[in-house]
């Protein structure tokens, strides 16, 4: 006769019923509800067999498969259409030779995590525990204690929220602010207490792929995934795609104060005010119109801007180490270091040390025609 277990969270927590049913070795399926949301635990004398939530049977794992790119959408789909009514979802598409046993195993095993890593939060719900043999194929040794499973989930959940709210939303994208061979060779990478999953995070970030599918795609879980990601923004490694640069110390560029952005803007505005006030010729026979003066000065505008442009690009590579992406953070980098100059000053210009190049900023020429700068 199966023995059923009744109970509210709120009066007896999913601790204490982990650890009822781990040292009391129960086997059974366990029910968690809280609102609309619904998950369903199996236990093999008192060890997790799966955990998932209680959806239609193969929907769960199969869009786990889909979410890590373990299985193609469409290959999915089209096994589902063609699913016996006698088979489990998974089993088909093994059979099919779409997926491997091993990769069934690791995508079960990781919605197994993220499903006990949801439920560990929960504070409230009602839960049903029904004695019942479980349906796997697993080795009674790959089986972990309902009581270990706790400690560490519980672990994660406390640790959790010491880097939570440092995350930035699911759907941010993300991108790298340098290359794999300067990041391998950084303090972060080396000091990561997982080198490998770390690695493999800052490659997954590409500039247009969210936090959500970086998780996916890593197969780490959203606890350890996230943690990473947190830690590599942190450190000025990776960022929103959206957000303001930032040093790779992770501090985040000055804001420019309304003194330096007029300033920067006084070369422009003078040139338009001297097109404007140039003043014209008298009207002439249409043969014999010249219109020198301002073909001129728009020439002149052209050659200064291409020339500014010029150096800021080369000058914004040497001090971020990286070609500029767009137009509008060049611009805000470059009234930050005050980049911008007068008509009557030289270009950026560089010289070589031994410890790499350094950046001079435009001075007047004195007489003889040679730059006088300071090293930035």
């Amino acid at each position: 006769m199966s023995v059923a277990l009744n109970g509210n969270l709120r009066d007896f927590g999913i601790s204490e019923v982990f650890q009822l049913i781990g040292q009391q070795r129960k086997t059974g399926m366990l029910r968690v509800r809280k609102g609309a949301h619904e998950v369903e635990l199996h236990f093999d004398e008192g060890r997790i067999v799966t955990a998932a939530p209680a959806e239609a049977p193969g929907v769960a794992i199969g869009d786990m498969l889909v979410r890590c790119g373990v299985v193609a959408a469409d290959v999915y789909r089209k096994a589902r259409r063609g699913l016996d009514p006698e088979q489990r979802l998974e089993e088909a598409l093994v059979d099919a030779g779409e997926l491997s046993q091993e990769e069934l195993r690791e995508t079960e095993d990781l919605l197994t995590r993220e499903t006990l890593f949801d439920l560990l939060r929960w504070v409230d719900g009602s839960f049903h525990f029904v004695a019942q043999a479980p349906h796997h194929r697993r080795a009674s040794d790959s089986l972990l204690p309902a009581e270990q499973v706790l400690m560490d989930g519980l672990r994660m959940v406390d640790e959790w929220s010491s880097f939570a709210d440092s995350a930035p939303s699911p759907n941010t994208q993300l991108r790298r602010r340098g290359s794999l061979e300067e990041f391998r060779t950084s303090e972060a990478a080396q000091r990561s207490p997982h080198p490998a999953h770390t690695e493999k995070i800052y490659l997954l970030v590409d500039g247009r792929s969210p936090l959500s599918r970086v998780i996916d795609l890593s197969r780490l879980g959203t606890f350890l995934a996230t943690r990473i990601v947190v830690d590599l923004m942190r450190a000025g490694w990776i960022e929103a795609v959206n957000q303001r640069k930032r040093g790779l110390g992770g501090e985040r560029a000055p804001r420019l104060p309304l003194r330096t952005i007029l300033a920067n803007l006084l070369p422009f505005a003078l040139l338009g005010a001297l097109a404007l006030g140039v003043e014209r010729p008298a009207p002439a026979p249409a043969a014999t119109v010249v219109s020198l003066e301002r073909d001129l000065l728009l020439e002149a505008h052209q050659r200064f801007s291409a020339a500014r442009m010029r150096n800021l690009v080369e000058a914004y590579r040497l001090v971020q180490g990286d070609w500029p992406q767009q137009i509008q953070p060049l611009q805000l980098w470059a009234a930050a270091a005050g980049a911008l100059t007068p008509l009557e000053h030289g270009p950026y210009y560089f010289r070589r040390r031994d410890h790499g190049p350094v950046l001079l900023a435009p001075e007047p020429r004195n007489p003889s025609g040679a730059h006088s700068g300071r090293a930035r």
